[in-house]
């Protein structure tokens, strides 16, 4: 092989390597996010809702 092969390969394997850095380093991102997300607390209702704040919606309602 000769040295310009060489280096081109070199090259290539950098680039690979740090695609698949960037990758791997995004994917711990994402995951992050996620557990942190999970380990929020669940919000709490406080149950402020009386059954003569709503109304009664009919299917033809909803066309309109």
């Amino acid at each position: 092989m000769t040295t310009l092969t060489l280096l081109l390969l070199f090259v290539c394997a950098i680039g690979v390597l740090a695609v698949l850095g960037v990758g791997g380093f995004l994917v711990l991102l994402k995951l992050g996010v996620i557990v942190r997300k999970a380990s929020r607390p669940a919000a709490h209702d406080l149950g402020g809702y009386r059954t003569d704040r709503g109304r009664e919606v009919r299917p033809e309602d909803e066309r309109a």
